[in-house]
């Protein structure tokens, strides 16, 4: 994202946004078009103008700040009333939030765990399929 791009973002969610955050997005640590991009850390300035624009409510979270999803359910926040860095999981069915990450620096590593994992699952199958044999049709 470009200074431009968190201007517009901090516009739009009338607030500042902190530190952290325009540092990560400012130098994006994750590869492009990725499930990180396009979900858990959203690196889409239309996407998260539309969600900052059509504010759902997060009891329990003073300024909520959406960062992503989980493709699901699931929705990352920050909150822009504190001070802590503390990354929350909302959960949609039950309408109730949690704790995700303590930290920034937890909430990256978490999101490099799941792309490693969904890279070695790729792996795996790409494995599979290499070493099949011409009449196992099901793997």
């Amino acid at each position: 994202m470009t200074e431009s791009d968190i201007k517009q973002l901090e516009a739009a969610a009338g607030a500042a946004l902190p530190a952290f955050y325009t540092t990560t997005m400012r130098n994006y640590p994750f590869p492009r078009g990725s499930f990180a991009d396009e979900f858990l850390l959203m690196n889409d300035l239309d996407g998260l103008l539309r969600e900052i624009r059509q504010p759902a409510r997060y009891p329990g979270i003073g300024k909520p700040f959406l960062i992503g999803t989980d493709g699901g359910e699931e929705v990352y926040l920050i909150d822009l009333a504190s001070a802590q860095p503390q990354v929350f999981v909302y959960d949609m069915e039950k309408g109730a939030h949690t704790l995700k990450a303590n930290n920034w620096d937890d909430y990256l590593q978490q999101v490099q765990s799941v792309l490693d994992e969904i890279d070695a699952d790729e792996r795996a199958l790409a494995q599979r399929k290499a070493n099949k044999r011409w009449w196992e049709f099901w793997k």
